[in-house]
């Protein structure tokens, strides 16, 4: 096998069939050349950057929530957020507030989504042990946990 017939075997080598590759046309004598290529790559990149709504924001977890972003939300999905610059102007003789974004925000739609979050909170083993006891003694929730904080002592051993 030739590696051009190798190459044109490839899906991705080879140009569509609905539609040709490029158009060719000879301006200036032969000088130059004018082509028009299909840009229908271009709109993957323009829906990357659609959003329904911005929302401003700030990261709560862990976070002093000193810094304010625009958060662009599609299809109720965060999909990416930008550094929000509407602080008060500190007065003439003072220049602007930089942005005061750390990392962590600017990757914050990331960690929304990301396998390996936190979901649920965690709780010390001995004390579910001791949640399930109570919760078997008491069927009301409430009165159940009552009875463990009734004698902490267990819990912090």
């Amino acid at each position: 096998m030739t590696k051009s017939s190798f190459l044109s075997s490839l899906r991705f080598f080879r140009p569509r069939k609905d539609e040709p590759r490029f158009r060719t046309e000879n301006i200036a004598q032969g000088w130059a050349e004018s082509r028009c290529q299909s840009r229908r790559w271009e709109e993957m990149y323009h829906r990357r950057w659609e959003h329904d709504k911005v929302v401003c924001s700030t990261h709560g977890v862990n976070c002093t929530g000193s810094c304010s972003w625009n958060v662009y939300v599609k299809d109720g999905i965060v999909v990416w957020e930008t550094q929000c610059t509407d602080y008060p102007h500190p007065g003439i003789d003072t220049p602007d507030y930089e942005p005061r974004g750390c990392p962590r925000g600017a990757t914050f739609s990331w960690y929304i989504y990301s396998p390996v979050r936190v979901k649920y909170p965690y709780v010390r083993s001995t004390l579910w042990e001791l949640w399930e006891e109570a919760l078997a003694a008491h069927p009301d929730p409430v009165s159940a946990w009552g009875s463990i904080m009734a004698d902490p002592a267990p819990i912090l051993t």
